[in-house]
Order: C-alpha cells, then structure tokens, then sequence
C-alpha cells in the first residue's frame, strides 16, 4: 500500500469505499461497523472527553481511525482495541508515526482484563460502539467496577434512552440501573444516520459516564446484579410475583417469605411492578440480602 492512501479524508464516502477496495474488506454486519462520516460530531465527542496531558485513553471499535488521529495528536497514552483483522493491519501502518499508540487485536470484553493487569484502569474510554455489542461492552466494565473518569460513546439511540430512563419510565431495564449503579448518564445529543457510512437504520446517540461514587460500598455487586436481572425478567408482572418466581430459582436460598419482608421494608409495595423501583432502593435491597445471605463469605 502505497504511503499516499494511508491519507485518508474521513468525510468522503467515495474515498472511504475506494480504500475498502484497495484492502479488500468492507464494513462487516456481524461487527455492527458504521464509519462515522460527520466531521462535527466526531469533534464534539472528543470534546466531551476533555483530554489532560498524560491520560491514557481507550478507544474501542476505532475501525479506520477518524477519531483515533484526532486524539493521537494530544499528549496521550492510546491503547485501541480493535476486532477486525484488516482493519489492524491498516491502523498499524497509518498509525506508525505515534509512538504513544497502541493496538490491541481482538473482542474487547475478551482483552481489557488483561490490558488493565498490566497498565492500570485507563482514565478515559471513547467508543464508537456497535449496535450488537454496545450493552455487553458498557455491562463488562461496570460489572467489574471499571469506571474511568469519563466514558464517551456513540450507541444506538434506543440504548441511550434505557440507559439515561429513570425509574416509572418505560425505557426503564435492568440496564438502566446497572450504568446508573456506578455513573451519571447524560444524554450529549443524537447523530442522525446520514452522519454514518453504511447507514444505519436507526439514529445513534452520544452519552457521557462519569462516576459518581455513590455506591462503593455496595457490600455484594453479583447479588445486586442478579436481583436487578431476575426482577426484570417479567416486567409486566408485580413485584410479588416476580420474587414468587425467584425464589425457586437462583434466590431460592434466600426463601419467598424473606424476599417479601425485605422488600416490605425498604417501603415498596409487592403490588408495583419493578420499574417503580429507584436505583438507590435496588442497592439497599441488594445490601440487605447479602446481609442475611447463608453463602455469602464474609
């Protein structure tokens, strides 16, 4: 490949085409590949990141690297995971000139462990993220308490209102209260889908996490994690059923009657359904039964 066609005008569908040709690959579906074509948006989501000297940045799903050479530019460490065989190997080359980048091949919920072991949590995390992986990326890091300073991402819109919905709100999910478990969500705007190549069917959004600490002390995460799981798993159904069923499954050990009176407790009526139920209440919930949990160790 000759050095010329490492140059690459983002905003140009034509040349973006032209390039995939040259390389032989094109955007893959099973990846949820989306290159994003808008020259403002992609300016405005480095903005929000709000880059200091020294940081050491996550990109994830960089794909030909628009965003990737904006931020290189900047004092940083990069590290970008990148699952796509062609796509490294042109990152490899078009990035050779920043000798502060680095590129992880592969599935980043298989990788991150491990570049965490060895170089620490990072302090920022940016992601064009696709539409088919985007809430099992977002779960893998709050699950396992990596919560950077900032995290902004690009996600389907759908997926930004659940995670920004509050509770009595029908985008309401598990998945709500997990992200607003560990950070506070802001909805930074929507991307229409001509801001994209292919493009998408739906709009994206733009969301900012930042930790806000409030829940450090949580005293079990795998409790709260399946209480909020398994109480959603029939949302249309109250409360008291929900917990009816649960305590045959994986809270059977807890028994019906203790879920009820917990739950009774903390003020909340085994008539509701779950998405009346605050963030703040799932934690305490949680706490309460990792407290009287026969299998917990202490």
């Amino acid at each position: 490949m000759e050095k010329e066609n490492l140059d690459l005008n983002y905003d140009s569908i034509t040349e973006i085409k032209a390039l995939l040709d040259l390389m032989g690959l094109g955007p893959r579906k099973r990846w949820g590949q989306n290159f994003l074509i808008n020259r403002g948006a992609r300016e405005k989501i480095v903005k929000f990141l709000e880059l200091q000297d020294g940081d050491r940045l996550w990109e994830i799903g960089p794909g030909l690297g628009a965003m990737t050479k904006m931020v290189a530019s900047e004092p940083i460490d990069l590290t970008v995971f990148e699952i796509d065989p062609g796509y490294v190997e042109y990152l490899k080359r078009a990035m050779i000139e920043y000798d502060r980048f680095r590129i992880v091949s592969g599935d980043v919920i298989k990788t991150w462990q491990s570049e965490c072991e060895q170089y620490g949590i990072p302090h920022k995390v940016l992601g064009n993220l696709p539409y088919n992986a985007a809430s099992a990326i977002i779960a893998s890091f709050v699950e396992n308490n990596i919560l950077p300073s900032r995290l902004v991402l690009t996600v389907q819109s759908e997926m930004g209102d659940r995670m920004t919905a509050k509770e009595g709100q029908k985008n309401y999910s598990s998945f709500s209260i997990l992200c607003q478990s560990a950070f506070h969500v802001k909805d930074c705007g929507v991307l229409n889908p001509g801001s994209f190549y292919p493009v998408p069917r739906v709009s994206s959004r733009i969301v900012l996490l930042t930790p806000h600490g409030l829940y450090q002390d949580m005293k079990d995460r795998k409790i709260f994690q399946a209480l909020i799981r398994d109480i959603f798993v029939s949302r249309r159904k109250t409360i008291k059923n929900n917990l009816s069923a649960m305590s045959g499954q994986r809270f059977a050990r807890f028994g019906k009657d203790l879920l009820y009176r917990i739950f009774e407790e903390e003020g909340i009526d085994l008539s509701w359904r779950p998405e009346r139920i605050k963030v703040s209440q799932f934690v305490s919930l949680a706490d309460r039964l990792a407290a009287v949990d026969p299998e917990r160790k202490v």
